[in-house]
């Protein structure tokens, strides 16, 4: 008897340890739009609440212990799709998961088959996405060119000479936004002047927008937002990818890219860029082109391994820019007035990501890449010569606090810039700045209703010293489909003066002034809330959006150009601030049909020579009106975007001489750009216009007859300077 209660008590502790190791095996996978069913590897799957988790393998499989209560919420997720949550009440041996793509709860589409705008409504940084629906509607022809349908970014020509856009956020310059690909380093130091330029919008699979205080994880330069762009995955594009585009101005580019998958764990693609101008216009009558002669050429390489523990990126970009612009003939006893830009940059990177397939909320990531920019230039009797070599590593390691509610990440970066210039041949200036520093981010999300994100890193650049960049991030959810956000935070920057103001420097007769030998770092605070919902009416989906954001900084290199004869660089001494608001609202009048409507207004303030003015060239008032209609399954396209931009003021051009003095103050206009696709099975064509209403800026160029005298400037623009332009393209896909 004894025995028997010896060997029934160890047979019912050997079932309990059984029961206790218990796993649940599972499968997760989608159903593309051709109803077939694909695989979705290395997916986070985790018990709620607890950190008990696994990745899926290669092959979509999953095995994870059973947890110790029913029910439970078994969570799974992985990037680009929604995240779901299966409610298990008892015990199941196998489960197979089905993931959407990721338009649903966590984002909403504001624009869902129009223009492939989402908003996140669960993160707590403020996220717009661009994807390439919304992208191909600016069907020309980079990244600068790339936001003429969405309101949060502006575009402006730097000059009425050299042809080149810029960007602004929030009303100010785009050198105060940190602008990255794949969050390595894009646009710094020599890059700031012609740098959107060198990506084909073609390359792009997605920007996404951030307004104010970005992450300190990617660094202490953000000041008005960070804008990042995710480029085409060698396992994601299609196999083959060819767009060719033409235009009235004769400028003609090419767009070949091509992917191949070399076994479940390699991928590698190659995205090559040709654009040429060589035919010259000139539709005002000033002697000058209206736009720049120019050839490009830009290779981008990268391969791609993804395995269980290791996943692991390297590649190369390479471009070759040659620009020309200027008099067409010369006046009678002077010298043609000709611009040259040259660039030559090339770049290596690699990203390293490990994984604990036990512990998926845990990951350390490796980022690092150098680059080589060379910038030889001239504009008419000015030279501009300078080279920058640059290095960036990021390190971040991520893990949960007890519970994933609570994540936290922490790591080190080191930034490199080794700058070689020299102006006029006789005035050379150089640098070397290197900032180690390091960082930590905690942030807690409490089922995705009440989310908050504290950042503080801190660095030493080997001028200026040591200093901290603190950040906070809130967001609250009245709803799954609304979101109230509040942000805070300092940004921390040093200038390239010169050529990040090369239209007013150097595209003028203007004298270069250096008040200050010492030019400090510029510091600034942003703060901002916004208000994001997602409402139906009458079984019309609308949203509707509103944001506020005030810069202010503590110390700004001023770019004074109030006096006609000279620009002049100095610090800030008194107050300098943006007021930046914005309300977007959208609708889905029909299936087919949508529409979108913004209103931004700015109020921005710089203290020049002691004296509080609004910026020049800013309009305080713009408005954007976007309409999109898609008939039935695709077939046709058609899209219109209308912009209104208010009057700016113009600095006093008196000192000039009668003829040349202009008023000060500009015109209001508007601008009308469409586009309409016709798709077909593997390819598509399109065509429209730019500027359709043909408005462009009177006399853009200021004593355009004389640019050897000391009137002549081309750099105060503040409208189109280019008229009506028509193009026409194809895009072909092999999946």
């Amino acid at each position: 008897m004894y025995k028997k209660t010896i060997i029934i008590l160890l047979f019912s502790f050997l079932g309990t340890i059984v029961n206790a190791q218990k796993s649940i095996k599972g499968t997760v996978y989608e159903i593309t739009e051709n109803k077939t069913k694909e695989i979705i590897p290395l997916a986070s799957v985790y018990w709620q609440g607890t950190t008990t988790g696994v990745a899926a393998d290669i092959d979509g499989n999953f095995e994870i212990v059973e947890p110790s209560t029913y029910p439970a919420n078994l969570v799974v997720s992985f990037i680009g799709y929604q995240s779901d949550t299966i409610r298990l009440n008892s015990y199941k041996k196998t489960i197979n998961i089905k993931l959407k793509n990721a338009v649903g709860l966590e984002e909403f589409q504001i624009t869902e088959r129009r223009s492939g705008t989402t908003i996140n409504t669960i993160d707590p940084l403020r996220i717009e996405t661009l994807g390439t629906k919304e992208l191909a509607k600016a069907a020309c022809c980079n990244i600068s060119e790339s936001f003429e349908t969405n309101a949060s970014v502006d575009v402006n020509f730097t000059d009425a000479a050299s042809g080149t856009k810029k960007i602004q956020m929030l009303g100010l310059d785009g050198i105060y936004t940190q602008i990255q690909y794949e969050n390595l380093p894009l646009i710094r130091g020599l890059s700031a002047a012609y740098g959107l330029t060198f990506i084909p919008g073609t390359q792009a699979e997605s920007i996404q927008i951030k307004k104010g205080a970005g992450s300190v994880v990617n660094g202490f330069e953000s000041i008005t937002g960070q804008i990042n762009l995710e480029l085409q995955k060698p396992d994601e594009a299609e196999k083959l990818y060819l767009n060719i585009y033409g235009n009235a101005m004769a400028r003609g580019e090419v767009n070949l890219q091509a992917a191949q998958k070399l076994n479940p764990k390699w991928s590698t693609m190659t995205m090559f860029h040709a654009s040429n101008q060589t035919i010259s216009h000139d539709n005002n009558n000033d002697n000058f082109e209206d736009h720049p002669l120019r050839t490009q050429y830009n290779l981008f390489n990268r391969w791609k391994y993804v395995g269980k523990k290791h996943m692991f990126q390297a590649g190369f970009r390479a471009v070759l820019d040659d620009l020309e612009a200027g008099q067409i003939k010369a006046n009678t006893n002077e010298s043609l007035y000709r611009i040259g830009v040259k660039t030559k940059q090339f770049e290596a990177f690699t990203k390293n990501g490990f994984l604990f397939p036990k512990k998926p909320y845990k990951s350390i990531g490796i980022l690092n890449s150098f680059k080589l920019h060379d910038h030889q230039s001239f504009y008419g009797s000015k030279l501009y010569n300078a080279k920058q070599y640059s290095g960036y590593l990021n390190v971040i390691y991520q893990t949960v606090i007890n519970t994933t509610d609570n994540t936290i990440k922490f790591g080190g970066s080191w930034a490199y810039d080794n700058y070689d210039k020299n102006l006029n041949n006789n005035y050379k200036f150089g640098r070397i700045e290197s900032v180690p520093g390091a960082f930590v981010e905690y942030a807690y999300n409490a089922q995705k209703k009440t989310a908050l994100v504290l950042g503080l890193r801190g660095d030493y650049h080997n001028q200026h010293g040591a200093f901290i960049t603190p950040r906070a991030h809130y967001k609250y959810n009245f709803t799954d489909k609304s979101a109230f956000r509040l942000s805070v935070g300092r940004g921390f920057r040093t200038a390239n003066p010169i050529i990040e103001n090369s239209s007013s420097a150097l595209v003028s007769a203007r004298n270069i002034i250096l008040k200050d030998i010492d030019l400090k770092p510029e510091i600034a605070w942003n703060y901002g809330t916004s208000i994001t919902h997602l409402f139906e009416i009458a079984q019309k989906e609308m949203s509707i959006s509103f944001d506020y954001y005030f810069t202010d900084f503590t110390n700004q290199v001023v770019v004074d150009i109030e006096n006609p004869r000279e620009i002049a660089f100095y610090n800030l001494d008194g107050k300098s601030y943006s007021h930046s608001l914005q309300t977007e609202y959208s609708i889905e009048i029909t299936k087919a049909l949508e529409l979108k409507a913004a209103y931004k207004w700015y109020n921005i303030k710089t203290t020049y020579n002691g004296i509080l003015k609004d910026k020049p060239l800013a309009p305080k008032n713009r408005v954007l009106v976007n309409i999109g209609y898609i008939t039935n399954f695709d077939k046709w396209k058609f899209d219109l975007t209308g912009h209104w931009f208010d009057v700016s003021r113009i600095p006093s051009t008196l000192s000039n001489s009668a003829e040349n003095v202009i008023p000060n103050q500009s015109e209001s206009f508007y601008t009308l750009n469409g586009q309409i696709t016709r798709t077909f099975k593997k390819f598509e064509i399109y065509g429209g216009a730019e500027n359709i209403l043909n408005y462009r800026q009177d006399n853009p160029i200021i004593s355009a007859n004389n640019p050897n005298g000391s009137d002549f400037d081309a750099s105060l623009i503040w409208g189109p300077v280019m008229g009506r332009n028509i193009y026409f393209g194809l895009r072909y896909k092999i999946k």
